[in-house]
């Protein structure tokens, strides 16, 4: 259903853009309400971009600071992206050379694919944010370096929001190397800052959350532990040999001190209920005996982490769009410090290599950069398809 929804979104835009450039007399009429419209893409423009009014004394200063901290950063996260990157182009290439096995370190977001679509609304609302404030940052140092900025505005890329702000072009041209540098960096350099909040404030949100280890399926194999057991499900692990029982992280450090003895646990266990996003006890706490061979640690249990039902949900709500937003915010970091030619980092890199004429060098980097991209977010899709 997910699929079909998507792809019906898809065909309606292109198709909604195919009439749009054939039909003159209704682009123009868009383009005087500021709406334009591209292949998987709509921006509309909301107007001149309110100013900021920053006093001279400060400008200076203010701009060094986002020069040295925004030029940091994004060498930062551009060893960070080829670190990432590189070992998986590398193993790419001797899947290619002796047939291995290849894998993504990119999973591209696709509701109801790679994501559910419960947590997709958090996503749409990190992503909002995150995208704002970095087309603000910009904003911000373009008037600090005394560019024109001609217009703003938000739009749709495919199913996800941006916004985006339009520099003056003549401005542009005629800056310093250092000014281009200051402004676009200083996207980047917002997505950082809210990553870094956002990563600040995750372990008080979780703290206030009780979870609790849930059963989801066993096993149904005669030599399972748990299943020769009788182990129910849904259930919640409660303790094993009196020691309690409350993440994920506690069941697998009791399992792994006796990864490789025969053991025989005493699991406390409560049926339960799952009710949307939490966990519901249903039953008191009954005891199970499970004899665990040697040299096998798995109890052959599928489990999951869930939030207890007594759970505040606006506490749940919270913790989640935080989790999201740290995530959106360093993926729009460091894919937005990459060289991908449209990019802060590519036009960044482009301006500081032609610069030194080495323009080749800059398109063979981009062009690469580009192609294993495009090539492992395909890997990292077709995991799910």
């Amino acid at each position: 259903m997910v699929h079909q929804v998507l792809i019906t979104i898809i065909i309606a835009e292109v198709l909604s853009y195919l009439v749009i450039s054939t039909n003159v007399s209704l682009r123009e009429r868009l383009a005087r309400k500021g709406i334009s419209v591209y292949p998987f893409m709509y921006l509309i423009d909301l107007g001149k971009m309110p100013k900021f009014k920053v006093k001279p004394k400060f400008s200076n200063v203010i701009s060094l600071l986002l020069l040295i901290f925004g030029v940091a950063n994004f060498v930062f996260l551009l060893y960070i992206f080829y670190q990432t990157l590189l070992p998986y182009v590398i193993i790419l290439i001797r899947g290619l050379v002796v047939g291995a096995q290849v894998s993504s370190p990119f999973i591209p977001i696709v509701p109801g694919i790679t994501v559910s679509i419960n947590q997709f609304i958090y996503i749409i609302l990190a992503l909002s944010i995150g995208v704002a404030l970095h087309e603000i940052f910009h904003a911000f140092a373009a008037y600090l370096n005394g560019w024109r900025v001609e217009s703003w505005g938000i739009g749709l890329f495919l199913i996800f929001p941006l916004a985006y702000v339009r520099p003056s072009e003549e401005d542009y041209k005629k800056s310093s190397i250092k000014s281009k540098a200051i402004v676009l960096s200083a996207g980047v350099l917002a997505n950082t800052i809210l990553f870094l909040i956002a990563m600040a404030l995750m372990p008080v949100a979780f703290a206030s959350i009780q979870t609790a280890v849930v059963i989801i399926s066993v096993e149904r194999n005669a030599t399972a532990p748990a299943f020769k057991a009788g182990i129910p499900y849904p259930s919640i692990i409660v303790s094993i040999n009196g020691s309690k029982v409350s993440s994920i992280d506690d069941l697998r450090n009791i399992l792994m001190k006796y990864r490789n003895n025969s053991v025989t646990y005493v699991i406390g266990i409560m049926k339960a209920r799952m009710v949307g996003d939490v966990v519901k006890p249903v039953s008191n706490i009954s005891y199970y005996i499970v004899h665990k061979p040697k040299g096998r640690w798995r109890l052959g249990i599928i489990i999951t982490e869930m939030p207890l039902a007594t759970t505040s949900p606006f506490t749940i709500a919270l913790a989640r769009f935080l989790y999201w937003f740290y995530i959106v915010n360093i993926s729009l970091a460091i894919i937005n410090a990459a060289p991908l030619y449209v990019t802060d980092g590519g036009k960044l890199i482009s301006e500081v290599l032609s610069r030194v004429k080495l323009n080749v060098l800059n398109h063979l980097i981009q062009g690469l950069t580009a192609v294993f991209v495009a090539i492992f977010l395909l890997i990292g899709l077709m995991r799910f398809i």
